[in-house]
């Protein structure tokens, strides 16, 4: 006696949409290769483009500038522009835990007769210094307060300087600084700094000063006539 057996064929199931993009990784049933044959066949096919896929941009920023070393600074006045008050900057840039970029400056007056520019500049009076001064993609600013300056070191009138101060700067490169200086003269006469520069130039030894003292971010300097 002869037996019959029927076969039926179990088709592959439909997935939701949700799911679909999963069936490229998952085979759905050891019945259904396809799909896992033609997920192998992707990777075969783009191994070379994910070898050489380009690596994330850094997380840290390119270094700043650093400033830390002697400059000779002027400060040129709108009051007298070609008269300006000169200090010896000595500055120490650091890193702190956070990654933050800060400058300690402190800005040795030097001594100038009435009307000159280049003489005698010898160190006078104390120096004023500030700490923990912020430096943000080659920026920085010094609130110096209200400042007191011996009349040995303004070449202007010769008499004590008072003033409420502020230095917006930027950093050039390693070897020059300069800005703006915001605020207002209180003494010897009363009058509005705006318009008035400041520059700072690196020096290789403080003890040996340039004869053209750079004044301004244009980099125009000055000197005593012949």
């Amino acid at each position: 006696m002869s037996r019959s057996f029927s076969v039926r064929r179990v088709p592959c199931p439909r997935v939701p949409g949700s799911v679909l993009g999963l069936s490229l990784l998952v085979p759905l049933m050891a019945g259904c290769p396809d799909s896992e044959a033609k997920f192998n066949e992707f990777l075969d096919n783009t191994k070379d483009d994910r070898d050489f896929m380009p690596p994330p941009p850094p997380d840290v920023m390119p270094a700043q500038a650093d400033i830390s070393g002697d400059f000779l600074l002027a400060v040129s006045t709108n009051i007298a522009p070609d008269l300006p008050l000169q200090f010896i900057a000595t500055n120490t840039v650091t890193t702190d835990e956070m990654g933050n970029t800060l400058l300690t400056a402190c800005l040795q007056p030097l001594s100038l007769m009435q009307g000159k520019v280049n003489v005698p500049r010898e160190p006078i009076g104390d120096p004023l210094c500030y700490e923990d001064i912020p430096i943000v993609d080659g920026t920085l600013e010094i609130d110096a307060g209200v400042v007191m300056v011996t009349g040995m070191a303004n070449p202007v009138t010769g008499g004590e300087i008072v003033a409420t101060l502020k230095m917006i700067g930027t950093i050039v490169d390693e070897e020059f600084y300069c800005g703006e200086i915001e605020g207002d003269l209180m003494s010897p006469l009363m009058s509005t700094l705006k318009g008035s520069t400041f520059a700072a130039v690196r020096l290789a030894d403080p003890a040996v000063l340039p004869l053209d003292v750079t004044k301004n971010c244009m980099r125009q300097t000055v000197r005593d006539m012949e």
